[in-house]
Protein backbone atom coordinates (compact mmCIF):
# COMPACT_ATOMS: atom_id res chain seq x y z
CA UNK A 1 0.00 0.00 0.00
CA UNK A 2 2.65 2.08 0.74
CA UNK A 3 3.90 1.99 -2.91
CA UNK A 4 0.75 3.01 -4.58
CA UNK A 5 0.61 6.30 -2.65
CA UNK A 6 3.66 7.26 -4.12
CA UNK A 7 3.13 7.37 -7.55
CA UNK A 8 0.10 9.06 -7.12
CA UNK A 9 2.49 11.77 -4.93
CA UNK A 10 4.95 12.18 -7.82
CA UNK A 11 1.97 12.60 -10.38
CA UNK A 12 0.31 15.27 -8.27
CA UNK A 13 3.88 17.34 -7.77
CA UNK A 14 4.65 17.22 -11.39
CA UNK A 15 1.04 18.63 -12.52
CA UNK A 16 1.62 21.17 -9.76
CA UNK A 17 4.66 22.16 -11.30
CA UNK A 18 2.81 21.98 -14.44
CA UNK A 19 0.83 25.03 -13.69
CA UNK A 20 3.16 26.58 -11.95
CA UNK A 21 5.15 26.87 -15.24
CA UNK A 22 2.49 27.58 -17.06
CA UNK A 23 2.16 30.14 -14.60
CA UNK A 24 5.02 31.82 -15.14
CA UNK A 25 5.18 31.17 -19.82
CA UNK A 26 1.80 31.88 -20.18
CA UNK A 27 1.75 36.15 -19.70
CA UNK A 28 5.08 35.76 -22.07
CA UNK A 29 3.49 33.70 -24.73
CA UNK A 30 0.12 36.11 -24.71
CA UNK A 31 2.29 39.30 -24.93
CA UNK A 32 4.30 37.92 -27.84
CA UNK A 33 1.35 36.82 -29.61
CA UNK A 34 -0.01 40.21 -29.05
CA UNK A 35 2.86 41.99 -30.49
CA UNK A 36 2.83 39.32 -34.07
CA UNK A 37 -0.91 40.94 -34.33
CA UNK A 38 -0.21 44.78 -33.02
CA UNK A 39 3.08 44.82 -35.91
CA UNK A 40 1.01 42.61 -38.72
CA UNK A 41 -1.15 45.21 -38.68
CA UNK A 42 0.93 48.13 -38.75
CA UNK A 43 2.65 46.68 -41.61
CA UNK A 44 -0.64 45.73 -43.37
CA UNK A 45 -1.76 49.17 -43.02
CA UNK A 46 1.81 50.56 -43.90
CA UNK A 47 2.23 48.39 -46.69
CA UNK A 48 -1.41 49.79 -48.07
CA UNK A 49 -1.07 53.16 -47.38
CA UNK A 50 2.66 53.26 -49.81
CA UNK A 51 0.28 51.06 -52.23
CA UNK A 52 -2.26 54.18 -52.14
CA UNK A 53 0.58 56.85 -52.84
CA UNK A 54 1.88 54.84 -55.60
CA UNK A 55 -1.49 54.52 -57.45
CA UNK A 56 -1.80 58.30 -56.80
CA UNK A 57 1.27 59.16 -57.94
CA UNK A 58 1.00 56.82 -61.09
CA UNK A 59 -2.44 58.01 -61.79
CA UNK A 60 -1.33 61.32 -61.68
CA UNK A 61 0.79 61.61 -64.60
CA UNK A 62 -1.64 61.33 -67.03
CA UNK A 63 -3.38 64.78 -66.28
CA UNK A 64 -3.54 67.26 -68.46
CA UNK A 65 -2.43 70.27 -65.64
CA UNK A 66 -1.46 70.48 -61.63
CA UNK A 67 -5.03 70.47 -60.83
CA UNK A 68 -6.21 67.75 -62.92
CA UNK A 69 -3.37 65.62 -61.43
CA UNK A 70 -4.39 66.59 -57.91
CA UNK A 71 -7.92 65.53 -58.42
CA UNK A 72 -6.94 62.67 -60.46
CA UNK A 73 -4.22 61.34 -57.49
CA UNK A 74 -6.79 62.29 -54.65
CA UNK A 75 -9.48 60.02 -56.69
CA UNK A 76 -6.58 57.30 -57.13
CA UNK A 77 -5.57 56.74 -53.20
CA UNK A 78 -9.24 57.45 -52.02
CA UNK A 79 -10.34 54.20 -54.01
CA UNK A 80 -7.07 52.06 -52.76
CA UNK A 81 -7.82 52.94 -49.48
CA UNK A 82 -11.62 52.43 -49.32
CA UNK A 83 -11.22 48.89 -47.50
CA UNK A 84 -9.30 50.22 -44.84
CA UNK A 85 -10.63 51.70 -41.61
CA UNK A 86 -9.50 55.13 -40.74
CA UNK A 87 -9.06 58.62 -42.33
CA UNK A 88 -6.57 59.98 -44.76
CA UNK A 89 -5.22 62.87 -46.54
CA UNK A 90 -3.55 63.57 -49.45
CA UNK A 91 -1.09 66.15 -50.50
CA UNK A 92 0.19 66.58 -54.16
CA UNK A 93 3.25 68.67 -55.14
CA UNK A 94 5.03 68.71 -58.61
CA UNK A 95 8.29 70.05 -60.05
CA UNK A 96 8.80 70.92 -63.74
CA UNK A 97 10.14 66.84 -63.99
CA UNK A 98 8.24 64.91 -61.39
CA UNK A 99 4.76 64.39 -59.24
CA UNK A 100 5.30 63.80 -55.58
CA UNK A 101 1.88 62.39 -53.58
CA UNK A 102 2.03 62.11 -49.94
CA UNK A 103 -0.42 59.92 -47.64
CA UNK A 104 -1.38 60.76 -44.63
CA UNK A 105 -3.31 58.09 -42.98
CA UNK A 106 -4.35 57.87 -39.68
CA UNK A 107 -6.18 54.38 -38.37
CA UNK A 108 -9.43 54.01 -36.79
CA UNK A 109 -10.13 54.10 -33.28
CA UNK A 110 -10.65 50.65 -33.05
CA UNK A 111 -7.58 49.40 -34.76
CA UNK A 112 -4.93 46.95 -33.00
CA UNK A 113 -2.53 49.34 -33.44
CA UNK A 114 -3.46 50.73 -30.46
CA UNK A 115 -2.67 47.98 -27.97
CA UNK A 116 -1.87 48.69 -24.27
CA UNK A 117 -0.68 45.49 -23.55
CA UNK A 118 2.44 45.88 -26.47
CA UNK A 119 3.87 49.32 -27.23
CA UNK A 120 2.72 49.93 -30.68
CA UNK A 121 4.47 52.04 -33.51
CA UNK A 122 1.56 54.97 -33.34
CA UNK A 123 -1.65 55.03 -35.53
CA UNK A 124 -0.53 57.52 -38.01
CA UNK A 125 1.31 56.67 -41.35
CA UNK A 126 3.09 59.14 -43.50
CA UNK A 127 4.49 57.64 -47.16
CA UNK A 128 5.09 59.32 -50.44
CA UNK A 129 5.37 58.30 -53.86
CA UNK A 130 7.47 60.04 -56.81
CA UNK A 131 6.76 59.64 -60.54
CA UNK A 132 8.07 61.44 -63.33
CA UNK A 133 6.18 63.45 -65.69
CA UNK A 134 6.27 62.22 -69.27
CA UNK A 135 8.70 63.97 -71.20
CA UNK A 136 6.64 65.92 -74.03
Amino acid sequence: MHRTTRPRTLVREQRGAAIVEMALVLPLLLVLLMGMLVYGQYFLLAHSVQQAANDGARAAIVGLDAEDRRTIAEAAVARSLQAVAGTHSVTVSETGEAVTVAVGFTAADGALVQSALVPSPGRVIRTRATFELPVD
